[in-house]
């Protein structure tokens, strides 16, 4: 177990990530976990820097009965409230799924899809745009179907898939895994 940070250094929430800074390094954990992870020099980003974030959007999973596959979900947050904001998903059997986001903030933890959370997108600028942009082309992807369960093709992890393609063409290129 890491003994990071020292316990004069405090650490900074930022989403579902708690981070510090010492000696010229940056660690970082999952909110609830002990051990922290040193972040690695990434290649040059074209990115804007994410010092000071507003809106956080995650790939949050949700294990299932055994044998299932993990159910995948979006989930959008803003920074004053890390752990609620607005789940966008698609339910139901796969052969006939329908798109369901939340009407109101839940909370991430209480919505229990949180087996595993990736940081997909960290925007610090334009979040009121980067949240409609979420909410639309969600919107507008069609959920998976088929006409029988022999024909059944996608479920959850493709449409999700699918919105985060859509979501880069769109303009949501930031994308990251800082998880």
């Amino acid at each position: 177990m890491n003994e990071y940070p020292p316990a004069d250094i405090p650490s900074q929430t930022r989403g579902l990530r708690e981070v510090y800074q010492f000696d010229g390094r940056t660690f970082h954990r999952r909110k609830g976990t002990q051990d922290w992870i040193e972040d690695q020099p990434e290649a040059e980003s074209t990115c804007p820097p994410a010092e000071f974030p507003h809106l956080y959007l995650y790939l949050v999973q949700e294990e299932q009965g055994p044998g299932e596959p993990n159910h995948w979900a979006l989930f959008l947050a803003d920074k004053n409230e890390p752990d609620y904001g607005y789940v966008h998903q698609v339910t139901g059997d796969a052969q006939y799924m329908t798109y369901e986001p939340s009407a109101e903030k839940v909370n991430i933890y209480d919505a229990a899809i949180t087996s595993n959370v990736y940081t997909l997108a960290v925007v610090s600028k334009d979040q009121a745009k980067a949240a409609q942009l979420v909410k639309q082309v969600a919107g507008q992807e069609p959920p998976p179907r088929a006409e029988d369960r022999k024909s059944v093709t996608e479920n959850c992890q493709r449409w999700t898939m699918r919105v985060i393609a859509k979501l880069v063409q769109g303009g949501l290129s930031c994308l990251r895994n800082l998880e």
